[in-house]
């Protein structure tokens, strides 16, 4: 299984004296050099000064918890998967040995994850295409992009998580080690819930779409999975949050999140539209090129399946994962598409496909040529792959020296904070709703354990705790008596009228740029 399929041109780049050396290198050498090549280039942007917000502030609020002891779903309500918070929970302590503050040591775990994405995808796309330029192609094409980069260093980012493990567990099904891509494949899961698709992947090939059983590969990818999962239930079984974790990873997801994000067909593809137009702008040209490449080569992959009439003992059978993976997350994004990051997971295979293309273009180019011809015109298509990279080098390096520094900076934010912060003694309570910074900054837990309200959850919670009462919910938080309450991102919240009434009689607002922010009036 571990066999890789024929390629589909005998003429490659490495005709041509200066790229042999290249093609020559150990793969792991160059897998060594794109990590390190990755992280450099991130870092050129700058972006780890960007100001605290967001999910990934929330989930570096998840990550500060976990490291006071705090449990998460029990002690604070999220929705997706544990395990990045627990990776930047270890980010933090580790930081904390070094002096560094445990903010900044989670953005430099999230560079590290970025390279590792970039190493692995060049892995993947060479494992699967056998053509090393497109994945040096795939590797630095995602960090031409403001957005994916700001994304990767802005903190606790589950989706960037998801889509590492998930891309690991392609690779170790290309290299037919069914145990550990089904370890990979339910960590993804782990890390955000729709990368449980590349456990179905897993299964699917090494059972042979579902064939064979004796030769023990998809027992082997089930009991692989199932080793994560089954530990993450015995730990919060063992802490009493086995039932919270059940409620807002899966019931609330299925119960109230997924139905209030369907669209109508309109109104998704506009939605869908829209928010490929405002994360990439000019290099939707990219992005799009990517989609019709993925079209083009699995349209080629089928063919090809039929003209050879492949059969499911083929060695070459795990290429259908590289189509299937992408194919099926299109269809989730189609279904529930929420905001630009969710486009993070479709990155990878994007350039991945879009280097397919350049290389396989090249080739054909060549191919097409008569021996009889100049050379200069085969020398030409010969080092367009490779001209590719440095472009993309160059361009990487451009765009992350010209990028504009935005002034709402780290720094910036930290100094309005702190006429908030100053104001909060050891055993004051505050209530924070949206602006879990605030949170981050104090390093203290929120009143209770329920930091955002939207998407139907203040109805959920009214129904879970509070006998459908969303009046009992907002009384708890009166009888608590916070100091400081912060409240943001309450627009189309009804319960946002009581609470906001509740503010203006009890509190007095603060002077806090970029923050509606009460203090208590005695």
């Amino acid at each position: 299984m571990s066999e890789k399929p024929p390629s589909s041109n005998s003429t490659s780049p490495s005709q041509f004296e200066w790229l042999k050396s290249i093609e020559a290198a150990d793969r792991w050498v160059i897998c060594v050099v794109v990590f390190l090549a990755s992280v450099s280039l991130m870092l050129a942007w700058r972006l780890t000064k960007q100001p605290e917000g967001g999910d990934a502030a929330i989930w570096d609020y998840v990550a500060q918890g976990i490291l006071r002891g705090q449990v998460p779903y029990r002690d604070v309500a999220e929705i997706k998967g544990p395990a990045s918070a627990y990776l930047s929970a270890l980010a933090m302590s580790l930081g904390k040995a070094f002096g560094l503050r445990d903010i900044l040591a989670v953005r430099y775990m999230q560079i590290a994850l970025g390279g590792a994405l970039s190493s692995i995808t060049f892995l993947v796309a060479e494992t699967y295409l056998r053509q090393r330029f497109a994945g040096l192609i795939a590797a630095l094409l995602p960090l031409t992009s403001v957005h994916f980069v700001s994304w990767t260093e802005g903190g606790t980012q589950p989706k960037l998580t998801m889509i590492v493990f998930g891309m690991l567990s392609l690779l170790l099904i290309a290299e037919d080690r069914p145990f550990w891509a089904g370890v990979c494949s339910m960590l993804s899961c782990l890390s955000w819930q729709p990368g449980l698709l590349f456990t179905g992947i897993s299964v699917l090939i090494f059972s042979r779409y579902l064939t064979t059983w004796r030769d023990l590969r998809a027992v082997k990818t089930l009991a692989g999975a199932a080793l994560p999962l089954v530990i993450v239930v015995i730990y919060f079984y063992s802490v009493g949050a086995l039932g919270d974790l059940w409620i807002w990873t899966v019931a609330y997801n299925f119960q109230v999140y997924a139905p209030e994000g369907i669209r109508s067909p309109i109104d998704t593809v506009l939605h869908t539209w829209t928010v490929i137009q405002r994360v990439f702008r000019y290099d939707i040209v990219w992005f799009l090129g990517g989609f019709v490449a993925l079209i083009l080569f699995t349209i080629l992959h089928v063919r090809l399946i039929f003209r050879t009439r492949r059969s499911l003992n083929s060695p070459g059978l795990f290429v259908d994962g590289i189509i299937f993976a992408p194919v099926i997350y299109i269809a989730f994004c189609l279904i529930n598409l929420q905001s630009g990051p969710d486009l993070i997971p479709l990155y990878p295979f994007f350039a991945l496909f879009a280097g397919w293309f350049v290389t396989e273009a090249a080739s054909q180019l060549i191919s097409e040529k008569q021996p009889t011809e100049p050379s200069e015109a085969k020398r030409l298509f010969g080092v367009l792959p490779a001209g590719a990279v440095i472009f993309l080098v160059v361009c990487v390096l451009f765009r992350a020296i010209t990028n504009n520094q935005e002034e709402w900076t780290l720094q910036r934010q930290d100094q309005e904070l702190r006429s908030i912060t100053s104001l909060v003694g050891p055993n004051d309570k505050v209530f924070v709703h949206g602006s879990v910074e605030i949170l981050l900054a104090l390093n203290t837990s929120n009143l209770n354990p329920y930091i955002m309200w939207d998407h139907g959850k203040a109805r959920y919670i009214a129904d879970k705790k509070y006998g459908g009462s969303s009046e009992g919910m907002i009384n708890d938080i009166k009888a608590g008596a916070p100091k400081i309450v912060a409240i943001t991102r309450m627009k189309n919240i009804p319960e946002a009228a009581a609470l906001d009434q509740w503010l203006r009689a009890q509190y007095q607002k603060l002077t806090v740029e970029g923050y509606e922010a009460w203090l208590r009036k005695d």
